[in-house]
C-alpha cells in the first residue's frame, strides 16, 4: 500500500507516509483503515510525509473523501496534522487538504521535518 502509518504512543502521534503513486482508493483505504484504529482515534496527530510520493487523485476526489470518510468517522473530534512536502503539488494538494478539512482539523504545511515535528507537539 502507497500509505503506511505507525503509531509512536510515547511522542502521541501518528507518522504516515506516502510513496510511489497515490491514488483516490488508496487515500480511501488509507483514511478507512486509521479511522477504524481506536488508538489513531485517540491520539488525533499526524505527521504526514508526502515528500517521495506522486499524486494521483484530483481535488475533487479528496473533497469527496473528505466528505463521505473521514468526516463521518471522525464524528465531530478534531485533528492535528503537519504535512511534509517536496514540491510544489504537493503543497499545492496540501493546501486543498486544508481548505476542505478546516472543520475538523488544524494543518500546517511543512518542507522541513523537525520544524514539523514541533510544531506538531507544542
Amino acid at each position: 500500500m502507497p500509505i503506511a502509518y505507525s503509531i509512536d504512543k510515547h511522542l502521541g502521534i501518528i507518522s504516515v507516509v506516502w510513496t510511489g503513486e497515490v491514488t483516490a482508493a488508496d487515500l480511501s483505504a488509507h483514511w478507512t483503515q486509521l479511522l477504524a484504529d481506536a488508538d489513531a482515534l485517540a491520539i488525533r496527530r499526524t505527521l504526514a510525509d508526502l515528500r517521495n510520493c506522486e499524486i494521483a487523485f484530483s481535488g475533487e476526489q479528496m473533497f469527496d473523501l473528505v466528505r463521505t470518510v473521514v468526516e463521518p468517522a471522525l464524528n465531530g473530534r478534531d485533528w492535528r496534522s503537519a504535512l511534509l512536502v517536496g514540491s510544489s503539488v504537493h503543497f499545492g494538494v496540501s493546501r486543498q487538504y486544508q481548505s476542505f478539512a478546516q472543520m475538523y482539523s488544524k494543518d500546517a504545511i511543512f518542507h522541513d521535518e523537525t520544524a514539523a515535528l514541533k510544531w506538531l507537539l507544542r
